[in-house]
């Protein structure tokens, strides 16, 4: 528990970290290269004018560099703080899942940022900001329908651990309810089942007298 504290309290300095040092970066550049002509320029800066001057039109590249280098590494800390945290209360595929969600939204919401900085036309950036979120729609419509249906399974209950049940034609000992899968044990074997799969199928549950009890879910 302490070094997955630990985790967390490094994920989150370091997310912070690069978010600062963004804006940061991005107002120091603005600030020191903004300058289009010797007259604009302040007197403390004009012993640097050439460099100033020389660089001033590549500064829309600089910002866009970093901000898509600083955004991106800034993704990676918030996804790996997503996953440790919830690898603290689900099982690793599940707190994976959601790590990778949330990478792909943050990348999407990253390039429509880029765009604007390079003063793309609203509409060609609107065009982008939809584009990226119809990827992230459909990267995650059938996981998060697993998901639903896990957060179904667990709240509802129509079954426990221990329970001998039938489902899709797979019959097995129920061993674990997780968010994206419900896992059976039978005997030689585990059954993974995906939990939007179950709570779309009649399922059959043994009864301790040996009867059969049909239970539908839908």
């Amino acid at each position: 528990m302490g070094e997955r504290t630990q985790s967390l309290g490094r994920g989150s300095f370091k997310a912070i970290l690069y978010v600062v040092l963004l804006f940061v970066s991005l107002s120091v550049t603005s600030f020191i290269f903004r300058w289009a002509s010797l007259e604009e320029m302040p007197s403390y800066l004009q012993p640097f004018s050439s460099m100033i001057l020389l660089v001033h039109p590549y500064v829309v590249y600089i910002e866009g560099g970093l901000v898509f280098v600083l955004g991106y590494l800034s993704v990676n800390a918030i996804s790996g703080l997503v996953y440790t945290y919830l690898n603290r209360r689900y099982d690793h595929p599940t707190a994976a899942t959601l790590r990778t969600l949330t990478k792909i939204s943050g990348i999407a919401v990253l390039l429509s940022i880029t765009a604007s900085v390079f003063n793309v036309n609203p509409a060609a950036a609107l065009t982008l900001g939809s584009f990226g979120g119809l990827v992230v729609g459909f990267a995650t419509q059938t996981i998060l329908s697993h998901v639903v249906a896990g957060v179904f399974l667990l709240v509802s209950r129509p079954f426990k651990i221990g329970d001998t049940i039938t489902v899709t034609g797979q019959t097995g000992v129920v061993k674990e309810i997780r968010l994206m899968h419900l896992i059976l044990d039978a005997e030689d074997r585990e059954i993974l089942i995906p939990s939007g799969t179950v709570v779309t199928q009649i399922l059959q549950k043994t009864k301790p007298q040996g009867t059969v009890e049909p239970i539908k879910t839908v």
